[in-house]
């Protein structure tokens, strides 16, 4: 099998091994996306709470489907439903943030600089709707007041109103939720890694784990000012191969079968997977969080790459 054969094929069992469990999350109602206070994930789940069951699984398909190459290999397309849910769900919050600026606008008495703004982002403010087409302005401004009303502050929100009433909030060191992160991670799957120093010295924490002659690295970043934990996995060949690029320039790389996998990607909602804004009574919940879905993804990882062993495969 050539290296691009099983790169398909491996993408093509994530693909469908995602769907499942999109599926699973919707059935369950969210147990996973519900603990996010913020970021896409957060504002995933808040949009899927105004779906019914069919447009949820609709959405899910929709997302799955973006600049995805399994789709393509399967033969199969993205419906005109599912790229409309798609794209509501992507500019809902951009709306609702407009749509809150022209109401504060409109209270500061700047009325025709709120009417400027409002008349820029109605056609997509009828789209995040549902709707074809709304002439009258007010019962257009009535739908949104009422698709908007149940949706809580972001946290980002609240972190903004606190700072403005005075109050100073502390976030979580960058050094110490890089420590937390590490200790569970060696405490979990330690056994597993490679490396006497699990390439900790390099500028941000990377774990390796090899699986059917692949390495499985896992790498952690963190925030600056305001903490925060992003993971991903990459799947790739421990060694280098020497390629060609098409201008007949020769140089030497590694083979990369799977990239930018975490909870996020597989649900199609993001490359890396991110819990922001964090206090010291956040951090070992997100760290434990964190773990749980690296966890999930080395268990299924040996299905995925089962039969598709770099011994196996040949250059393309």
């Amino acid at each position: 099998m050539t290296f691009s054969k099983a790169k398909q094929e491996f993408q093509i069992r994530y693909y469908l091994w995602a769907t499942s469990e999109f599926e699973k999350e919707i059935d369950e109602s969210f147990p996973n996306l519900r603990l996010f206070k913020s970021g896409s994930a957060w504002e995933t789940y808040q949009f899927m709470q105004q779906l019914d069951k069919n447009e949820q699984l609709t959405l899910m398909r929709g997302l799955l489907k973006r600049n995805n190459d399994a789709v393509q290999a399967l033969g199969e397309n993205c419906s005109i439903e599912e790229e409309c849910l798609r794209s509501r769900r992507d500019d809902f919050f951009r709306i609702r943030g407009l749509y809150q600026f022209v109401k504060r606008l409109e209270k500061d008495g700047q009325m025709s600089e709120a009417r400027s703004l409002f008349q820029r982002f109605r056609p997509a403010a009828v789209k995040v709707l549902g709707e074809i087409y709304l002439e009258d302005e007010k019962s257009l401004r009535s739908r949104l007041d009422a698709i908007f009303r149940p949706i809580p502050s972001t946290f980002e929100e609240e972190i903004a109103a606190r700072e403005l009433a005075g109050e100073k909030i502390k976030f979580a060191s960058k050094r110490n939720v890089r420590k937390a992160i590490i200790t569970k991670f060696k405490s979990a799957f330690g056994n597993q890694c490679i490396g006497s120093e699990y390439l900790l010295a390099e500028p941000q924490p990377q774990f390796q784990i090899k699986c059917h002659g692949w390495i499985s690295s896992t790498i952690f970043e963190f925030g600056h000012r305001k903490s925060s934990i992003e993971y991903s996995h990459i799947i790739s060949s421990e060694d280098s191969f020497e390629h060609q690029s098409p201008e007949g320039v020769v140089y030497r790389t590694n083979l990369i079968i799977g990239f930018n996998i975490s909870f996020c990607s597989w649900l199609g909602i993001t490359g890396a997977t991110k819990w922001e804004y964090l206090m010291d009574e956040d951090v070992e919940p997100a760290c434990d969080s964190a773990i749980k879905h690296c966890g999930h993804f080395f268990e299924v990882a040996p299905k995925l790459l089962k039969g598709l062993e770099l011994e196996k495969i040949t250059a393309d």
